[in-house]
């Protein structure tokens, strides 16, 4: 097997296209988290502790600790976004699960009715 045949199948696998579609929109998704974090958010931070140039103003000596306290509030807002959207997925998963068990159940109580009414008739 030729080796761009391989590389065919291989992209062309569901997983794969779902791993690329699920990078560009991360990608996309962090660009307005940092953009939310910076422009909203560390302004407002910085209105509170009174500076409005939070992250470049806060910094002892070279060290920018206010840049790193505004990419761990981007880190904070990303994971909480994530797992709010993983736990929403879960539940409209979990739901269609129980409907499946459910329709299981459903034709199976069918099908011994069906069975008990035979042998009844026997």
């Amino acid at each position: 097997m030729s080796l761009l045949k391989e590389f065919k199948e291989f992209a062309v696998k569901g997983n794969v296209l779902d791993l690329a579609v699920a990078v560009v929109i991360g990608a996309a998704f962090g660009k307005i988290v940092s953009s939310l974090v910076a422009d909203v958010i560390m302004p407002i931070i910085g209105l509170i502790f009174g500076n409005t140039d939070f992250a470049s103003s806060w910094a002892y000596k070279g060290i920018k600790y206010g840049v790193f306290i505004q990419s761990i509030v981007d880190f904070l807002i990303v994971a909480g976004a994530i797992f709010l959207f993983i736990k929403l997925i879960n539940k409209i998963t979990r739901k269609s699960e129980v409907e499946e068990v459910e329709e299981a159940v459903e034709e199976n109580t069918v099908l011994l009715t069906e069975i008990r009414d035979l042998l009844r008739s026997k």
